[in-house]
């Protein structure tokens, strides 16, 4: 995406801080992404309670996307990320899948993530190498 001053917009996903599956998809996808297209930012950070819609936050249950001042969770959000991210071939057949379906997939993983990969006080904007990458 690239807008009239030639400047690429930035995606902000919005992830579980307490994650240990999200923290990991998000180290992920910052290895993926060379050129610095997303930014990421905890659902329970105080950019989250102003930016989205607070049944996300409460919930906890999706990477929430921000895009241009539109909202995008569950498969859509999946389906935005891999469309923005050029090496994430591989993944491209997931757009095939109907969002509904997406959607339930996602779901029944996300109700069981903590129970099997546990939750994380590990904070990844800590991180000094990673800090550039996101917003509080």
């Amino acid at each position: 995406m690239i807008n009239k001053n030639s400047k690429p917009i930035k995606i902000i996903i919005f992830y579980d801080d307490n994650c240990v599956l999200c923290s990991y998809s998000i180290r992920f996808l910052i290895k993926k992404d060379t050129e610095n297209y997303f930014l990421f930012s905890p659902l329970q950070g105080k950019l989250a309670k102003k930016s989205i819609n607070p049944r996300y936050i409460k919930n906890l249950d999706s990477f929430v996307i921000l895009s241009k001042s539109n909202t995008y969770v569950k498969g859509a959000a999946i389906k935005i990320i891999i469309n923005n991210l050029k090496n994430l071939y591989f993944y491209k057949w997931v757009l095939f899948i109907p969002n509904p379906i997406l959607d339930l997939i996602y779901s029944l993983v996300g109700n069981i993530r903590y129970k099997i990969f546990g939750k994380s006080q590990n904070c990844l904007y800590l991180n000094e190498e990673l800090k550039n990458r996101f917003i509080i």
